[in-house]
């Protein structure tokens, strides 16, 4: 648990966190949360400490864990340290976008070769592939009153109201977003459809089997389901077999929202969450998480933090527990989230 103390006319709140490996036996997700950013901004650096600074980021990781991994040991050192962070917020992130997208293709351009020194081609494999690890990215650097926000992919940000209400922040960089899909296009990429076959509907189930959509189409080159993401340098670069601008690493554009009064909860999230919670009400589900944890632990003042940590993980859980990954025939999906309790 971490406070993130007001300035004077703002809201505090308290900040938890939470990952699940979900039904699989690897984690790529990787949550990064910095409630006292200021703390990491060089001294020297043209910066007004007394105005409050957290950082929250999720990078869900696919294809490995290394892009995520290097994303989580980097992102938030690099933007601490850009001469431009006290001053053009958003001109420090989009910066740092970029160099950690490019220090990442060196570091697996230079274990590509070590790949290729070790590599001998066979029938089954006759080249040397590319490393295919990427990572979405949701950036959310809090400043005064107002988020900063970039995203890149299928994880995303939300506040809770208490009208029971949810906004979310971010663009879904997915294969079923139309304007992605155009974009795409434009740029040479194909989307393809992978079917499967189940049993026909009643009464014909007994005798027929028909196909079906399995899953979301994927974007080649790269067989992705993002259409933009840090990594996957597979998919973008032509030497390898990649198509310059289909999958990119862009973000939209900066959005800046300010913390409202009526906010309950922003949550910053992988989209094992997303997906589990689609369709549903994620302010009653926090209603039954707190409830079943003040029960447990009591509604006194100095029980407020362990209740509302016990909710983190409760939420997380049952977005693992969901019957989502039943209806979809899948394991349960690596599930992060950061949580801001207002």
């Amino acid at each position: 648990m971490a406070t993130v103390a007001p300035t004077p006319g703002q809201r505090g709140f308290t900040v938890h966190d939470y990952t699940s490996t979900g039904g699989r036996d690897y984690q790529e997700d990787r949550g990064r949360n910095v409630p006292d950013f200021n703390a990491m901004i060089p001294d020297g650096t043209e910066c007004d400490k007394s105005i409050r600074r957290a950082l929250f980021c999720i990078f869900d990781g696919h294809g490995g864990d290394q892009c995520s991994i290097y994303l989580h040991s980097n992102f938030h050192k690099e933007l601490a340290a850009h001469p431009t962070i006290g001053t053009d917020p958003n001109k420090a992130i989009l910066e740092v976008w970029d160099k950690v997208e490019t220090g990442f293709r060196g570091l697996m351009d230079r274990k590509f070769e070590r790949m290729k020194a070790k590599f001998t081609p066979t029938e089954e494999r006759p080249e040397c592939k590319y490393p295919c690890d990427g990572s979405t990215g949701t950036v959310c650097l809090l400043i005064g009153n107002k988020f900063h926000i970039a995203s890149v992919g299928d994880s995303t940000c939300a506040a809770i109201k208490t009208n029971k209400a949810m906004e979310e922040f971010c663009e879904d960089h997915s294969t079923i977003n139309p304007s992605e899909v155009t974009r795409c296009e434009a740029a040479g990429a194909k989307f393809e459809q992978k079917m499967k076959r189940v049993p026909a509907p009643f009464p014909k189930c007994c005798v027929a089997m028909v196909e079906v959509p399995n899953g979301k189409p994927r974007i080649y080159p790269g067989g992705l389901l993002v259409t933009r993401a840090f990594g996957d340098l597979h998919a973008k670069i032509p030497e390898v077999g990649g198509c310059i601008g289909g999958v990119i690493h862009t973000p939209e554009p900066i959005r800046e929202i300010e913390i409202a009064d009526d906010w309950m909860y922003f949550i910053v999230a992988s989209d094992g969450v997303w997906d589990a919670m689609a369709g549903k009400s994620v302010y009653k589900i926090l209603a039954k998480e707190k409830e079943d944890a003040e029960f447990d632990y009591g509604k006194d003042a100095d029980k407020v933090e362990k209740v509302r940590k016990r909710m983190t993980k409760s939420f997380v859980q049952t977005c693992v527990d969901s019957e989502y990954w039943t209806k979809t025939a899948s394991d349960a999906d690596n599930t992060t989230a950061i949580m801001c309790f207002f």
